[in-house]
């Protein structure tokens, strides 16, 4: 019953449940560019780049976690490639801004903090 008297005050005042962040789309910066969609992502940075899974998460405080694989750029590509590091990300979204960062967790190495902006500039994965 309570509950519901709740629900009809709100309903009556116009009152909306608040909503959850939205992080997904393009995101850049100086430092790096973010695309996000519900099934996963891609990071870019110069001398490097990431891949994010699906199962990337952002809590109602805006607090995001994901994993996904890191990729170091730069110089010429090796015959074999460039070998897959597993990646965990964490990043805190206030407003249009993100501030994210990348462990490899094969390394114990943490790139970052990047500095996103919603829309902002996409940066290529070049070195120089």
């Amino acid at each position: 019953m309570r509950v519901f008297a709740v629900v009809l005050f709100a309903l009556a005042f116009g009152c909306s449940p608040p909503t959850a962040p939205d992080i997904l789309g393009e995101w850049g910066g100086k430092e790096a560019s973010l695309a996000l969609a519900r099934d996963g992502g891609t990071l870019s940075y110069p001398c490097g780049a990431g891949t994010i899974d699906s199962t990337w998460k952002l809590s109602s405080g805006g607090q995001f976690t994901a994993t996904g694989e890191h990729f170091f750029g730069g110089g010429p590509m090796p015959v074999q490639g460039r070998p897959p590091h597993p990646a965990s990300y964490a990043g805190t979204l206030a407003g249009d801004q993100l501030t994210l960062s990348v462990t490899l967790t094969d390394l114990n190495q943490t790139l970052g903090p990047f500095h996103l902006i919603r829309g902002g500039a996409p940066v290529p994965e070049m070195c120089v």
